[in-house]
């Protein structure tokens, strides 16, 4: 699977809020608005919405070749102010989202 330019802007700034503000900021408001809308601002899952994505964010991470470089590019990465969110519906995040799911899958071992 490969991420468009908006793809990859939205999913690196949400995983950057994710390691840098604690899973707050425009990034998660708009993966809120848009994909979850019923997640709770507070409480037990306020915050499990956003590591649905984690498949799609695993995408910016598989050229990086050890932990140093992927904690540099997350937590030492500025922040993206003004994310967009990247699809058109609810639905095209979905399909993005299970198609990278089958990409990331791991074989069940014997």
């Amino acid at each position: 699977m490969t991420l468009t330019e908006n793809d990859a802007r939205f999913l690196t700034a949400l995983a950057r809020e994710q390691n840098q503000r604690g899973c707050r900021g425009p990034a998660h408001d708009l993966l809120r608005t848009h994909a979850y809308p019923d997640a709770p601002l507070t409480g037990p899952g306020s915050l499990a919405f956003s590591y649905e994505a984690v498949p799609l964010t695993g995408l910016l991470l598989h050229h990086f070749t050890d932990l140093a470089q992927i904690d540099e590019y997350l937590r030492g990465g500025e922040l993206i102010p003004d994310p967009e969110w990247p699809w058109a519906t609810a639905a095209e995040y979905r399909a993005r989202l299970e198609e990278a799911q089958r990409g990331t899958s791991v074989p069940a071992t014997a």
